[in-house]
């Protein structure tokens, strides 16, 4: 364990300064889901000349890229044991306006980064099994790994990782299930000063939906939030408004809490179309993104490895109930082991989401850390694929917990 060790954090220190190379050129040259062209080529380019299997998948900016195999058969013919089939979530979508400010360029540099100490120690010792990056386009959109799921791409996967760079280090952080949904009010178009008795004011109708949402806020439970914008308040003042639109998050522990909240929102929705003589029309995404269910054991190994490399958690107490918002690798945390931990790249010097949080996933202190984050999933990782017992531990850990339970209704 402790060559092939520090066989991994020789590779990482090795590949540094590229790895910081690939993250400061998506950081530079950021793209909307499903427009990531370059980030694509990129990594793509990258794993090919590093020895990867590399192949399009979830769409024309997507890919998996593997090294190794599952299969340990000795020079005799002679199998033995499988190895482990460890993925590696990569993430390189923006926002709009702000850029990388959720930092995918990092989630990016450190998934390549452990893939490729990941490489150097199967290169050493073959039966270890096999990594696979999966590039998922869209991660802030109407994510990628959904697809993957569907598509049965990680039936064969025994471990799944990502990483999430935040304020601090946090080995569990809380994620939320997230409901995305578009509604619209029609009504009657009218002069607004000759004659607007003849309308039905659907912008009306948009104000008092945000009001009962308002009020609506102060009963929910903890960790229940709902988010909106009026996308759409009409055309010009002079004009009644016939059509608005409002776009809302909802968000919620898990797909359970999701219904009663849904259910809420519902009558808000229904409230305000009934009290103008307005239409009301709900679109929802297709599959929401789920509740993150971090393996326990998993996350107890990279703290451990991250801590010996000077790192300080933070527990979710200590953080007083902050969130990291949502993500499609909940959806992942249901079907096998995960984990996404947070790690430091601000020092609570910014929070996520923001342009001053964009800016600091550029700079050399947040590749720095990007690389302590790589070290220790190598490490941790290489721990469950070297010890029969750990991964069945974090195998029936996650068979035993509700977490996994099926979201076939969702699906």
């Amino acid at each position: 364990m402790e060559e092939l060790s520090r066989i991994c954090s020789s590779a990482v220190d090795f590949g540094a300064s590229s790895f910081r190379d690939i993250g400061q050129d998506i950081w530079r040259n950021p793209e909307l889901g499903l427009q990531e062209f370059h980030a694509n080529t990129i990594l793509c380019n990258f794993f090919r000349e590093n020895g990867f299997t590399v192949e399009e998948f979830l769409g024309p900016t997507g890919f998996r890229a593997s090294y190794g195999s599952t299969e340990n058969v000795d020079g005799d013919g002679v199998s033995g044991p499988p190895g482990v089939h460890v993925c590696l979530m990569a993430e390189y979508d923006a926002l709009p306006e702000l850029g990388h400010a959720t930092a995918h360029n990092l989630v990016s540099e450190a998934c390549v980064a452990t893939a490729i100490g990941l490489k150097a120690a199967i290169d050493k010792k073959s039966s270890l099994g096999k990594v696979t990056i999966l590039g998922t386009p869209d991660s802030e959109g109407n994510g990628k790994k959904m697809e993957a799921i569907k598509e049965g791409f990680f039936k064969d996967v025994d471990l799944a990782v990502t990483f999430i760079p935040f304020t601090c280090h946090v080995a569990k952080p809380i994620m939320l299930t997230i409901m995305r949904q578009t509604i619209c009010f029609k009504g009657k178009a009218a002069h607004a000063s000759t004659s607007p008795w003849d309308g039905r004011n659907a912008l009306d109708a948009a104000i008092l939906c945000y009001n009962n949402i308002s009020v609506l806020r102060q009963q929910l439970k903890p960790y229940m939030q709902i988010h909106c914008i009026i996308s759409n308040g009409g055309l010009r003042p002079n004009i009644i408004p016939e059509q608005t639109e409002m776009k809302f998050y909802l968000r919620a522990p898990d797909h359970i809490e999701m219904a009663h909240l849904q259910q809420r929102a519902d009558a808000a929705f229904k409230a305000a179309a009934r009290a103008t003589g307005c239409e009301l029309e709900i679109a929802f995404t297709p599959t929401p993104y789920s509740n993150l269910c971090n393996s326990s054991k998993l996350a107890a190994l990279y703290q451990e490895e991250a801590e010996s490399l000077g790192c300080v958690f933070t527990t979710n107490e200590e953080m007083g109930g902050r969130l990291v918002g949502s993500s499609d690798s909940g959806n992942v945390s249901h079907v096998v082991p995960t984990i996404a931990p947070a790690f430091d790249i601000a020092n609570a010097a910014s929070a996520t989401n923001t342009q001053s949080f964009a800016e600091l996933a550029g700079t050399e202190e947040a590749h720095n850390q990007t690389i302590v984050a790589s070290k220790a999933m190598c490490k941790a990782l290489l721990k469950a694929m070297l010890d029969p017992g750990i991964l069945a531990g974090i195998k029936s850990d996650f068979e035993k917990d509700s977490c996994a339970a099926s979201l076939t209704e969702w699906s």
